[in-house]
């Protein structure tokens, strides 16, 4: 399947999603663009906090976006790829480092004074493109080969994969597993923190 706009959520634990405000994200993603913190180019934030379970704050990219955002009303970090780039082998590996990079950064980053913690037995793979993939059950059929795999290789014990939402809705599937591993365990074995990718930048 030739699609590349993929989309990786990992979510806030609910404990801390009660203990951080999204404008709290605003300064640290202005701080990452100026300092160069992710190897990739980023470009601007965007403030939609204002709007309920919306988008929340956004760190945009050349190539990708990473929104702090209140989909559904659960607050999480959503990775969104916009380019091409890498081969279909490579692309879900690579959504998982960036995604698990950042996430494993924004705990660590002083200025949300170690409030923010993400839950790690639960992902949402999402791919932003109807017509590539309809969220239909051939297009699960087509991906769960590759889907298996990254989830295999994350939580190294049993896993569910289960498709959300109906034909209206982005292709989207829920990746949950009991083993919850440390997050900088799920970085580790995605693979660690990311090189910089060509596609990425202008």
């Amino acid at each position: 399947m030739d699609a590349h706009k993929l989309q990786l959520k990992i979510f806030v634990s609910p404990d801390s999603a009660r203990g951080v405000e999204l404008e709290s994200f605003i300064p640290v993603f202005h701080r990452w663009i100026k300092d160069h913190t992710l190897p990739e180019l980023t470009i601007d934030v965007a403030n939609y906090a204002h709007v309920p379970k919306g988008p929340g704050v956004v760190l945009i990219g050349h190539g990708s976006d990473y929104f702090v955002d209140e989909a559904d009303g659960r607050l999480g970090l959503l990775h969104n790829r916009k380019r091409a780039g890498l081969p279909p082998t490579e692309r879900l590996s690579d959504l998982a480092r960036r995604t698990l990079h950042v996430a494993a950064l924004l705990e660590r980053d002083p200025a949300l004074g170690g409030k923010l913690r993400f839950s790690t037995g639960e992902l949402l793979f999402r791919i932003n493109d109807r017509l590539a993939a309809p969220n239909m059950p051939a297009t699960f059929a087509a991906l769960k080969g590759e889907l298996d795999t990254l989830a295999a290789g994350l939580f190294a014990g049993p896993f569910q994969l289960a498709p959300v939402g109906g034909p209206k809705d982005l292709f989207t599937v829920r990746i949950t597993s009991a083993t919850a591993p440390a997050l900088g365990t799920l970085l580790e074995r995605a693979g660690g923190p990311p090189d910089a990718d060509a596609s990425l930048v202008p």
